[in-house]
């Protein structure tokens, strides 16, 4: 599989409660209408399906959003993610928080109160344990020992972290309809899948390549006027000696280039200034399913800038009336008419 046909995993991991939840489900609705599936506990994690597996599996993810709440930083479902996250590199480029108000973690203090928690829970098992007389068979139980000493080691860092993010708050979220949250995530799935380093290749090959003719240019030029001007027995050139012919023929080449490069940036300056003036870009954002499809404008193939795996990027003609977008591919397709007024408009497809 090409990386360009990976379809990015949206995570979600949040606590279960109404605020949380409301706020999940507002999250998914958004992403769905821009056609961008987040996958959460409560649609994905089906009858007997594994709990730890599915946890892990957010902590493997490369795209997490985080609702974090005080139940999220007490409880040892959350926690254990949160830890799984931590644990597989790259932690801040990879989650994106939305930490509610209730949440107290900005002052050293409020941070140390979590420790304590953490702490006493530690503590609070392992008295249960010591009452044991028997200590044997105890798997499961010494697991949850462990991991709460893990995240008591732990949750200083991590909050840590967290407080030093701007997540904004959860009003300022769904007043913009989480359109700063879906910005940043697509701007980090279109660095992750969107950058061609072959583009760059073979573009600075050409750009080497053209130095390359010129600097061959010059020297068959520079050759030619210092033979002409040493081998001449015209009158003209009796009392020329090769200095001052090789400093003649060095001018010469300079003004040459230098003239030759104006036009040329003049000229490209031109044509991009005529482009522009005859069409606009487009982002289309379609669902993450069909980003490989066919996209037609007015009927006819687009001429397509940029494809990822959340917008395809289309370059058009300017005119007074609307223009026609649609996708397809073998099971599906859509299609919508929208007129288009200014430059890097976002039209959706799919809605």
């Amino acid at each position: 599989m090409r990386k360009s046909d990976k379809i990015p995993s949206i995570y979600l991991s949040y606590a279960w409660n109404s605020q949380s939840e409301s706020i999940a489900e507002a999250i998914e609705k958004e992403f769905h209408k821009k056609g961008v599936r987040i996958i959460r506990d409560k649609n994905d994690l089906g009858y007997k399906g594994r709990i730890k597996e599915f946890m892990e599996q957010i902590g493997r993810g490369k795209y997490v959003i985080l609702i974090i709440s005080n139940k999220y930083l007490r409880s040892e479902n959350c926690m254990f993610e949160l830890l799984q996250i931590f644990k597989n590199q790259d932690f801040y480029e990879r989650i994106f928080p939305v930490v509610l108000d209730e949440v107290k973690i900005s002052k050293a203090t409020d941070r140390l109160e979590l420790v304590k928690y953490w702490e006493n829970e530690t503590k609070n098992l392992n008295d249960k344990i010591r009452e044991l007389e028997e200590l044997s068979n105890l798997q499961g139980v010494t697991e949850d020992l462990n991991l709460y000493t893990e995240i008591r080691g732990n949750i200083a860092n991590l909050t840590n972290i967290l407080k030093d993010i701007n997540s904004l708050n959860a009003d300022r979220h769904m007043s913009s309809d989480f359109g700063q949250l879906y910005g940043l995530v697509k701007q980090r799935i279109a660095t992750d899948l969107g950058g061609n380093p072959g583009k760059l290749r073979v573009g600075k090959t050409i750009k080497q390549g053209v130095i390359a003719l010129v600097g061959i240019a010059v020297l068959v030029l520079i050759f030619s006027v210092f033979n002409r001007g040493t081998s001449s027995n015209g009158n003209n050139n009796k009392d020329i000696g090769p200095g001052q012919a090789s400093k003649d023929s060095l001018l010469i080449v300079a003004e040459t280039a230098e003239s030759k490069t104006e036009k040329e940036k003049i000229s490209e300056e031109k044509i991009s200034t005529e482009v522009s003036e005859k069409t606009y870009d487009v982002e289309l954002v379609v669902p993450s399913y069909m980003s490989n499809g066919v996209v037609l404008v007015d009927n006819e193939p687009a001429e397509i800038i940029d494809r990822n795996l959340i917008f395809i990027k289309v370059r058009l003609k300017k005119k007074n009336s609307s223009h026609r977008f649609e996708i397809k591919n073998a099971s599906d397709s859509c299609a919508t008419d929208k007129l288009i007024s200014q430059n890097n408009v976002q039209v959706a497809l799919c809605d």
